[in-house]
């Protein structure tokens, strides 16, 4: 049986994090791996429907669901993947560059690995469906990350009408709250996946 951590929704979005965080952290190895088991799935069907020649993933720390094991059969298939890549020189700021499962890895200065340096780049405009992990989000599709705010950064053009890529938040069932104060720097979701199956928010669409 899953495990789905009591969760009293937080009025501030600092309180919020810091709750979700450690619920998240508290998972068992096996509900991390039923879990993520069942969101590669739904998230195979959804990328069935979307069809992306580039698609970008992430690595999963600390209770976050792990697709590595998707993102492979992906490449295998001919699909270009890409990771996130921290910017050493420039705080705040990431990019994505290439990955498949039999390259090396580098670590940034949390610890978290990503493709070293010499892995080809991929730019924004290339990336056709993007999944990216959350602390929080509700049913408008607004999403709570870290607070380091990479994401908002790197996919700012969604907030003036771009259409691409594809935003996919990845999250477990419990981390779904009901409301989320939107701030104006926010990029929303077009869709989240989690254990229970995955959504597309209205306005997204």
């Amino acid at each position: 049986m899953s495990e789905h951590p009591a969760f009293a929704p937080a009025e501030a979005p600092l309180a919020t994090r810091l709750q979700l965080r450690r619920a998240r952290a508290r998972l068992s190895d096996a509900t991390l791996r039923e879990h993520s088991t069942a969101i590669s799935a739904h998230a195979l069907r959804c990328l069935r429907i979307l069809g992306p020649r580039t698609l970008a993933g992430y690595f999963g720390i600390r209770g976050e669901i792990d697709l590595t094991g998707l993102l492979a059969r992906q490449a295998a298939a001919g699909v270009r993947v890409a990771m996130p890549v921290l910017e050493r020189h420039r705080p705040g700021r990431m990019h994505f560059r290439a990955w498949s499962p039999e390259d090396r890895l580098c670590h940034n200065d949390f610890g978290i690995p990503e493709p070293c340096p010499d892995a080809p780049r991929i730019w924004r405009r290339e990336l056709d469906v993007v999944f990216l992990p959350l602390v929080a989000f509700d049913a408008m599709g607004h999403r709570l990350g870290m607070g380091g705010g990479y994401y908002d950064r790197y996919f700012a053009r969604r907030r003036l009408g771009a259409a691409r890529p594809r935003l996919v938040g990845v999250a477990h069932a419990f981390q779904q709250v009901p409301r989320l104060e939107r701030q104006t720097w926010d990029v929303p979701l077009d869709a989240v996946i989690t254990e229970r199956g995955w959504f597309w928010f209205r306005q997204q669409r």
